[in-house]
């Protein structure tokens, strides 16, 4: 008997036409889970004979629409899971064309920022919770995601754009993207997303050289200021408001770990952060949003209401006191 065929010839799958060629929202889905399939199930280079159409899918997944070049056809699509799957295309793309992507510095951006609203979703998004329907396969998808910035370490590429100041976003891209690895950790997942979170973000950490931008530092010091506990409320309360409860800070576990584990490379630009903010050094306190100011924090208590009208308009602040 002949050998089973596939399907789908991978070389025709991995191409713009391939892509482009969908006829509705369903068949587009399915197009991008096969291109995500075939790059990761295949042995895909680059630039190579075989797979010709590469370079042009690459081009197509980051297209915009030809009266707004701001409108990214699949990365804003309409629909959430083509936006999820076009981020899922892309990450693997990342890696096959590692360390130099085949997109510009907008294109990257852009990646980027739809790739930290996806990874954004994983924070809620338990793999055991059977009450809510596709959760398994949607925390595959999001688990992926980091996995991809862990073990790849695709956050390098914001890196180099922030110290190349090649892109005016890849600084408050890469602040958002750290700030959602860290806040992305459940106390309920496995423990790998936490391993996974610890690792990408400590790739993005020593990739700089020498100097770490202050905003950078924010991200990994206020999680610990937050502290090892925090509260939540509690799901078999039946006051109104609800009680809240002492629940670990898997984002304070994160961080902690990150700066151990990068602390020949951070310990000192952390120390001219605090340094200028405790002296009050003018340049310091504009690229910070960390405050010396003392804060003593109460647990919540389920009777106290907000003030009505009244507004938080302080700074996050770090408790540096022992």
């Amino acid at each position: 008997m002949a050998p089973r065929r596939k399907a789908v010839d991978p070389p025709q799958v991995l191409s713009a036409s391939y892509l482009e060629g969908a006829k509705n929202k369903n068949d587009l889905l399915k197009r991008l889970k096969n291109i995500t399939e075939q790059i990761s199930d295949e042995d895909v280079e680059p630039h190579s004979p075989h797979y010709p159409g590469l370079s042009s899918l690459a081009t197509s997944l980051v297209s915009v629409n030809d009266d707004d070049d701001t409108a990214y056809i699949y990365l804003n699509h309409k629909d959430k899971d083509v936006r999820l799957h076009s981020v899922l295309a892309c990450m693997e793309l990342f890696y096959i064309y590692a360390p130099e992507p085949p997109w510009n510095e907008d294109e990257i951006i852009e990646i980027f920022q739809q790739m930290i609203r996806q990874l954004g979703n994983l924070a809620t998004c338990i793999p055991n919770d059977t009450s809510v329907s596709n959760q398994v396969h949607q925390y595959e998808a999001y688990f992926r995601i980091l996995e991809q910035l862990s073990e790849v370490k695709i956050g390098v590429v914001l890196v180099d754009l922030v110290r190349t100041e090649q892109a005016p976003h890849a600084l408050e891209t890469l602040c958002e993207l750290i700030k959602t690895i860290l806040t992305c950790v459940h106390v309920d997942h496995p423990p790998e997303v936490g391993q996974h979170a610890e690792s990408a973000v400590a790739a993005c950490v020593e990739e700089f050289e020498g100097n770490i931008p202050n905003a950078v530092l924010d991200e990994l010091l206020m999680p610990v200021g937050s502290g090892p506990v925090t509260y939540v409320i509690d799901p078999k309360s039946k006051e109104n408001p609800p009680a809240q409860i002492q629940q670990t800070n898997p984002s304070y576990l994160v961080a902690a770990k990150v700066l151990r584990k990068t602390e020949d490379k951070i310990s000192s630009p952390i120390a001219n952060l605090l340094n200028g903010i405790f002296s009050g050094d003018p340049k310091t306190l504009e690229s910070t949003s960390l405050s010396a100011e003392d804060s003593t924090e109460s647990p919540p208590s389920s009777g106290k209401k907000k003030k009505k009208g009244g507004k938080d308009t302080s700074s996050p602040t770090l408790n540096f006191t022992k």
